[in-house]
């Protein structure tokens, strides 16, 4: 005879499995509009594996796998790339992340969630304000804080890319190329999250088995597939539309996330 413990025990293993299972179909969409836009894989998932699993094992397996991702995108995207940005923002950011790494070990999560959250909201608001009347701001030193800024938000809220959004929209990176560099700059920052928040921050990832990891890949190879024909047949502005509305939601969730861990 089964007991009500064991009874409870099937119940949440079974709630676990499909839990994962959705964090990594997600995978499919996220991997598609990344290839369209060249963001949105942690914006879209992060928030919701870090209700799911915790901050420290949601953000640790969406990292990981956006560095999958976006290393299976980069062939295809190769000629697009601005290696210089990619240098210039690339290497701040993954400068950076170790040293936000150590500062969050002494900030309460929830605050950082909502400071990250908080500051984008703005940041971006203020940047679509700027978009038509100044000029296009691309210098060395705008490229610099772009990087730090990604990074700081990578490593303690999972979503770096609307501090890429502020940039693409003050520097008015045309989206092909835009979609293309931040590929490179995901691998290298991302690889640096994993390192540092299992230094400083003790996170590990979640104890997957194989067909999981499995589900995960078949999700990002179709999302790419599926990003892949949309390429070119979508109105670069509505490109454009697409990655704010993303950095935005990417925000206000992050936003959330900080209200519901206060409470």
């Amino acid at each position: 005879m089964t007991t009500h413990a064991g009874q409870s025990n099937i119940i949440e293993t079974e709630g676990f499995v499909v839990v994962i299972i959705g964090i990594l179909l997600l995978t499919f969409i996220a991997t598609a509009l990344q290839r369209i836009t060249g963001l949105g894989f942690a914006m879209l998932s992060a928030p919701f594996a870090v209700v799911v699993l915790g901050t420290h094992q949601g953000i640790m397996l969406i990292t990981a796998l956006a560095v999958i991702a976006s290393l299976l995108m980069l062939p295809g995207m190769w000629r697009d790339i601005h290696w210089s940005r990619v240098l210039w923002i690339g290497i701040p950011a993954t400068l950076s992340i170790p040293v936000a790494a150590w500062l969050g070990t002494l900030i309460d999560g929830s605050i950082i969630y909502l400071l990250v959250g908080g500051l984008v909201i703005i940041g971006l608001g203020a940047a679509l304000l700027m978009r038509g009347t100044t000029k296009p701001v691309a210098s060395r030193g705008a490229q610099i804080v772009t990087g730090v800024g990604a990074g700081a938000g990578a490593v303690l809220a999972g979503i770096g890319g609307p501090a890429m959004t502020i940039f693409g929209v003050l520097s008015r990176w045309p989206v092909a190329s835009f979609a293309a560099s931040l590929q490179p700059i995901w691998v290298m920052s991302c690889i640096s999250v994993l390192i540092s928040r299992s230094t400083f921050m003790g996170s590990t990832l979640p104890a997957l088995d194989w067909w999981m990891w499995a589900i995960a890949a078949i999700g990002i190879a179709v999302g790419m597939a599926v990003g892949q024909r949309a390429v070119g047949k979508v109105n670069d502005r509505v490109v454009f539309g697409i990655v704010v509305v993303l950095a935005m939601t990417g925000a206000v969730l992050s936003v959330i996330t900080g209200i519901l861990e206060l409470l």
